[in-house]
């Protein structure tokens, strides 16, 4: 694929939602109406392989044996339905396996089993585990075993370690930032040793130095993969969830004042999250063949405009599975509030999109994609 400049990535990332695409002109070029854009077609590159870095937003079936169901495959939405990278993959012809398996745990899922979580490789293309952080132990996963949940700096790693380097023609898609985010909600609120600190010593300069450096470490994360041979990377930003149903519940101001040990409001989530995007999006936009996608900004859209999007419900967990958690790991289309709501409600459990809202989050990503990316002819 010819090398694009930084420059032209990053008008990319901060107009196209606003753009128009006017397609392929009998010149065979698509231009970009609000920047005047032009790129030929001939140097869209042909997508002939995929994989995933990240959080439970692109974790494709990692706790599949954590659920005891064959027919589950156990992604933080509505099972089976797909999440927005299965989305991606399957525009390109293309199909995402998890690189990992991993069992439930007692201490993470809180003592719905009695086991003590493993992990084992089984060598698929989605290397994203839910609760992952960018770089830190522990993870935050309610399901896995979070000495063990991979971080996006050891998914890279592996990817590495097992391949050498990417292939041409590879699209690499990571994200990551959200599972910090929380954990620095987590270690003042509820005072968990989430910095290696002990449990209760997080301050909240503390927890605001901890997303700075997460932020940075995201940015080397992904300076790795360029650095390896990458010929095209989409990277998702932090998702600011203090608009989620877990906030609703956690970060109302009653909540706050009885049950934290340190308080953290909604707009501190949202502090968090614009500190740790914008160290991202500027750190990313002069390397070549990056596009940097503010993925929760189409979320926010259908929280304000819901009926754009065919939704009946954007402040409430579809899913009422209780056993063995409320984890959208667990939940399927037996376990829905109404018949529909994979597609018609926002949220599957208290954190994560159903298939309908992972969709609207890929629609955002093959926009961005479309002038630089084809399915292999």
């Amino acid at each position: 694929m010819r090398k694009f400049s930084g420059n032209i990535w990053h008008v990319f990332t901060i107009s196209v939602l606003a753009a128009s695409l006017i397609g392929c002109s009998s010149n065979n070029r698509l231009s970009i109406q609000s920047n005047n854009i032009v790129v030929d077609t001939k140097d869209r590159m042909a997508v002939k392989s995929i994989t995933v870095f990240g959080d439970s937003f692109n974790d494709v079936g990692t706790y599949k044996t954590a659920t005891g169901s064959s027919a589950n495959p156990g992604k933080a939405t509505v099972n089976p339905g797909n999440v927005w990278v299965e989305n991606l993959a399957t525009h390109y012809g293309l199909s995402l396996k998890p690189n990992r398996s991993l069992t439930m745990d007692k201490d993470a899922s809180s003592g719905a089993t009695t086991q003590v979580g493993t992990a084992m490789v089984l060598g698929g293309n989605g290397y994203a585990e839910s609760g992952a952080r960018v770089v830190m132990l522990p993870s935050q996963s309610g399901v896995g075993n979070n000495q063990l949940v991979a971080p996006v700096k050891q998914q890279i790693a592996n990817y590495i370690a097992a391949k050498g380097k990417f292939s041409d023609n590879e699209l690499v898609v990571v994200d990551g930032g959200t599972n910090d985010t929380y954990a620095q909600f987590s270690a003042l609120c509820f005072g968990t040793d989430d910095n290696g600190l002990g449990t209760g010593n997080t301050t909240l300069l503390i927890a605001d130095e901890q997303i700075i450096a997460a932020a940075n470490a995201q940015l080397d994360n992904i300076k790795r993969i360029v650095n390896n041979n990458a010929s095209l990377v989409l990277v998702g930003a932090a998702a600011d969830w203090s608009n989620t149903p877990f906030a609703t519940q956690y970060l109302n101001a009653a909540y706050q004042a009885t049950n934290c040990s340190t308080p953290v409001s909604a707009q501190q989530i949202t502090d968090w999250t614009k500190r740790f995007n914008q160290i991202l999006k500027n750190g990313v936009a002069d390397l070549p063949d990056v596009i940097y996608m503010d993925m929760w900004k189409p979320m926010n859209d259908a929280i304000a405009n819901p009926s754009k999007y065919g939704l009946v419900n954007v402040s409430k967990s579809a899913c009422v599975n209780t056993k063995p958690t409320s984890s959208g790991v667990f939940c399927t289309q037996d376990t829905l509030a109404t018949s529909d709501a994979a597609q018609t409600w926002l949220w599957s459990d208290s954190f994560h999109p159903t298939p309908r809202g992972h969709q609207i989050i890929s629609d955002l990503a093959l926009r961005l994609l479309e002038p630089v990316a084809m399915k292999t002819q």
